[in-house]
């Protein structure tokens, strides 16, 4: 009779304490025995230096020091939404964490990011980063927050060049071509350029360079590896143009549904190292991307050094379109001119030049 009576109450115990986690009565642990699952929407390729440099590590980071409390899923190739539409994606719920390119949302509350976009603006990935999650809190942070929530950072990637099908070593090669642009923000150098913008997204701009549809492009040169434009547009010039500012995001919901142990350690760790991640890898990667892409367009392209002379034509055009977002900005409601001098003061106490 003892030993039944020993069986049946073990039973309840273990009956009571699944009622308990399911009631969301805290276990030993201080926590409520639930596992909260965040889905990472990746639109870069599984190849990309961003799964091996900074969505792994984060999954772990977050599993080890959550106790397994939240269990990190990640979604890579644009399984969970493409590139353009990450911000619907995530305040909708179809994930919860994902990298927004301000460059897609110029028409949004994300528009002050779009700054940092501004041709020849930052010479690494690093130091544009600190500048922009400064710049970001400052302008962006409090209008995003209404409809995601803000983890704590945002970053730029490295400097972009330009990948086309034929090679390009001075200005009057570009004129009349059909050139890639993520959004408006990128129209008015192609234009000055005298080339064609065509709005394209990020993950269809290869089948674009294949079929003709772009004749050139600008990319980081560490994230081509990873989507191989080289293949179809083996010509690289080498510039250092411009660079795309991102933010993570969280959704909303999901975030006000942790516990608030579980919210700080995102708003004071993990969403941080994120931003840090992101950034790193786009400056540690670089010198053996360079390395890596003359080898694969051996035969085939070349990487393109412009003579002082044509990179200074090229860099002419940039001076009225820094001017014309501020024009932009005022038209939005923004205070432009404020921003703009903001931003100068930031590039300059980083120790960076202006380019102008």
């Amino acid at each position: 009779m003892k030993q039944i009576l020993g069986v049946l109450g073990l039973v309840l115990v273990l009956i009571l304490a699944a009622c308990n986690n399911e009631k969301g009565i805290a276990s030993a642990d201080g926590s409520d025995g639930k596992v909260y699952e965040l889905n990472v929407s990746n639109f870069q390729p599984s190849t990309h230096h961003y799964v091996y440099n900074v969505f792994e590590p984060w999954k772990e980071l977050v599993e080890e020091k959550t106790n397994g409390r939240v269990k990190v899923n990640l979604y890579h190739g644009g399984t969970l939404g493409k590139s353009n539409s990450v911000l619907e994606d995530i305040s909708g719920g179809i994930a919860e964490v994902g990298l927004v390119i301000s460059t897609y949302y110029y028409d949004s509350d994300f528009f002050p990011y779009t700054i940092g976009n501004l041709p020849f603006a930052f010479p690494d990935s690093v130091t544009g980063s600190e500048i922009m999650t400064k710049f970001g809190e400052k302008y962006a942070v409090d209008d995003i927050k209404d409809e995601v929530h803000y983890l704590g950072g945002s970053y730029v990637t490295d400097p972009y060049n330009l990948f086309s099908t034929k090679p390009i070593r001075k200005i009057e090669d570009v004129k009349g071509l059909k050139m890639r642009v993520q959004g408006k923000s990128d129209v008015p150098i192609v234009e000055a350029w005298k080339a064609v913008p065509v709005s394209i997204p990020l993950d269809e701009t290869y089948e674009a360079l294949q079929k003709g549809t772009l004749n050139t492009a600008f990319y980081s040169t560490i994230g081509v590896l990873g989507h191989k434009y080289y293949e179809v547009a083996p010509y690289v010039m080498k510039m250092g143009t411009t660079v795309t500012p991102v933010t993570p995001i969280m959704n909303k919901d999901f975030y006000d549904s942790l516990p608030e142990d579980l919210q700080k350690m995102f708003d004071e760790e993990f969403g941080l190292k994120l931003s840090e991640l992101l950034g790193e890898t786009h400056k540690t990667e670089l010198d053996a991307a360079y390395d890596e892409l003359e080898k694969l367009i051996e035969g085939k392209g070349e990487i393109i050094e412009l003579t002082p002379e044509e990179e200074a034509k090229f860099k002419a055009s940039a001076k009225s379109i820094w001017e014309e977002w501020i024009t932009d900005a005022n038209a939005k409601g923004y205070p432009g001119d404020e921003m703009m001098e903001d931003f100068k003061a930031m590039i300059l106490e980083a120790g960076l030049e202006l380019p102008f």
